[in-house]
């Protein structure tokens, strides 16, 4: 099942009409909204940050509902990276826990900081990373890919 959904919207994305670069961006912003937290409205918010910065707005969407079940992870990621960032070594991470669990505004404001600094951190990083990955899988292997894929389906198909 879940590989049937990955080839599906690898699929999608490569039918999707643009400019490799403008694919990219759109993309690599999408999945980037995914380290903030969004209540909700992470896809709505991924289509405006891909206007907002000229990409190709169905793939920022792609990209978000792709990465959208890795916000545990990257969650975990924006503390532990903002922990290194804000204390320059990380001790201990069952620490950074015991703040995180313990009520009080003072403690807050400390996690707040972390988790914000480990975010802008972490969706740079990653977004760089994305950026250069699809735009040379889209600019070099798009057609290719895509005729795999889809004559993949096909043979099945007649199979059956």
């Amino acid at each position: 099942m879940l590989r049937r959904r990955l080839k599906f919207n690898l699929i999608k994305f490569l039918r999707l009409k643009g400019a490799p670069g403008k694919l990219a961006l759109g993309f690599a912003v999408g999945a980037c909204v995914n380290f903030y937290p969004t209540f909700g409205f992470g896809v709505p918010l991924a289509g405006v940050v891909a206007a907002v910065f000229l990409a190709n707005v169905p793939a920022g969407l792609l990209g978000d509902i792709i990465f959208k079940p890795l916000f545990p992870f990257f969650f975990y990621m924006n503390m532990v990276t903002g922990y290194l960032v804000w204390t320059s070594r990380l001790q201990d991470v069952r620490h950074l826990w015991r703040v995180l669990l313990q009520p009080k505004s003072s403690t807050f404001a400390e996690v707040s900081k972390v988790f914000f600094a480990g975010a802008v951190i972490n969706s740079l990083i990653t977004g760089t990373i994305l950026y250069i990955c699809i735009y040379l899988m889209v600019k070099r292997y798009r057609l290719r890919v895509l005729k795999w894929l889809v004559g993949k389906n096909r043979r099945k198909s007649n199979c059956v």
